[in-house]
């Protein structure tokens, strides 16, 4: 144990989340889980383009696998708060893990079509807009709250480690998968391989135990009117509070202007910079290594002081990066201004879900992390459908610069009026109607 505290203090944020041994339980199964997700997405951009080599086919599998969060988000935060946020994600990942199986049986029996591989990653996710709210209303639950920050930004760092590690890892399966058995093989390989790192996280979310339960909703009304009611409470306690309101509102042009550059990875790889599975992986890997290095960075600083800046000021840098990652053919300055990209939009997306967690009431947690979420991920999804669409038009360069100028604009005029409030959303307390 004093070793442990030892590394707590040595390693500020960090160390005070991994000091906690629930939280450290289920990280490990956390830093699995976050390399099948990208090994998952690189596989399926791969996959697609392979199948059909058309940029909207692209736009449309990202929109497939985020679109549901959208749509299901909030009503999963809301069945997670019912029913309880350790069951509710247990049950998803565990469907999840069948869904990556039953891809890689399609493709290996050589019955895989797109319009299939769309049905797969559209069922893929659905079960993860049920588990990623439960996990992340769980994450309080296995820590002090005074660690919550620290914990989220470890989640965080975490992830976009795997944003580093999960290309590399995912484009070597997929490249020895294909000069092995052929084209398309790899990719089923792969899908495997995520579907076992999907176990792990089962595993871990199976072992840690809940230190600070939060109260669990309930009520004599029938299941739907009673999960529909509490889903108009937590949409409404989101638009009382002026401060969640606009944290949401500017997410939202996060998501659909900034974010989607990732699900299209494949088509600059591929039309822009003339690059195979290999090149796609170390665009995707350069952008993991900015965004490794900026969660690094704000979970040793393990605070919520500074926030609204770095969540308004990251995302104007992300939009300026993209500019010059359009307007360019190079490889090596492409390489730099993906790492610029993939810290900033770290950056900005952990300050905000950071805000989020910190001003919310305990009450309504699962709930407004979902609804975030589906703002996140199923503005993304929309974004990736609609710059896929345009590119079949102007390219993939132009529909891209397009999105940065505008969320660049909004962030510009916006952006202020959230860092005037920067004072009373980053206090301690939970957000209160106006």
């Amino acid at each position: 144990m004093a070793s442990l505290n030892g590394f707590g203090r040595n390693f500020g944020g960090i160390g005070r989340a991994l000091s906690e041994r629930n939280y450290r339980i289920y990280w490990y199964g956390h830093l699995f889980s976050s390399n099948g997700v990208w090994i998952y997405l690189l596989s399926s951009q791969w996959l697609m383009f392979h199948l059909i080599q058309s940029p909207a086919w692209l736009g449309a599998v990202g929109f497939a696998y985020m679109s549901p969060v959208l749509f299901l988000g909030p009503l999963a935060g809301a069945i997670s708060d019912r029913y309880g946020h350790r069951r509710t994600g247990m049950i998803a990942l565990s469907l999840g893990i069948v869904t990556s199986f039953m891809t890689a049986i399609a493709i290996v029996t050589g019955i895989l079509t797109p319009v299939l591989l769309i049905v797969f990653t559209l069922v893929q996710g659905v079960f993860f807009s049920f588990d990623f709210p439960a996990r992340q209303a769980l994450i309080l639950q296995l820590i002090e709250r005074k660690n919550l920050s620290a914990a989220i930004g470890m989640n965080t760092t975490t992830f976009h480690t795997a944003g580093f590690t999960g290309p590399i890892i995912g484009s070597v399966i997929l490249s020895f998968g294909n000069l092995t058995f052929g084209e398309p093989l790899g990719a089923a390989l792969s899908y495997m391989t995520s579907a076992m790192a999907f176990c792990c996280m089962v595993l871990g979310v199976a072992r840690a135990q809940i230190i600070n339960p939060l109260p669990v909703i309930k009520s004599i009304k029938p299941l739907v009117p009673a999960v529909l009611s509490d889903l108009r409470a937590g949409i409404h306690y989101i638009m009382e509070c002026s401060d969640l309101k606009m944290i949401m509102l500017l997410s939202i042009f996060v998501a659909f202007c900034l974010r989607s550059y990732q699900n299209l990875m494949a088509g600059f790889a591929e039309q822009v910079f003339q690059l195979d599975e290999h090149g796609l992986g170390n665009l995707m890997a350069a952008s993991g290594i900015g965004a490794l290095s900026a969660a690094l960075i704000l979970a040793v600083r393990g605070k919520v002081e500074g926030l609204t800046r770095i969540f308004v000021y990251g995302a104007m840098l992300t939009a300026l990066a993209l500019l010059v990652f359009v307007s360019n053919t190079q490889i090596l300055l492409a390489l730099v201004t993906m790492a610029l990209v993939g810290g900033f939009i770290v950056a900005t997306s952990l300050g905000g879900q950071t805000l989020i967690q910190n001003i919310v009431e305990d009450e309504f947690r699962a709930r407004v992390v979902s609804v975030h979420l589906a703002i996140i991920v199923g503005g993304s999804a929309f974004g990736t459908l609609g710059i896929g669409w345009l590119a079949e038009f102007v390219g993939f360069q132009t529909a891209l610069g397009v999105m940065a100028i505008l969320a660049l604009v909004v962030f510009t005029f916006q952006g202020r009026k959230l860092l005037s409030r920067s004072i009373d959303i980053e206090a301690v307390h939970p957000a209160k109607k106006d």
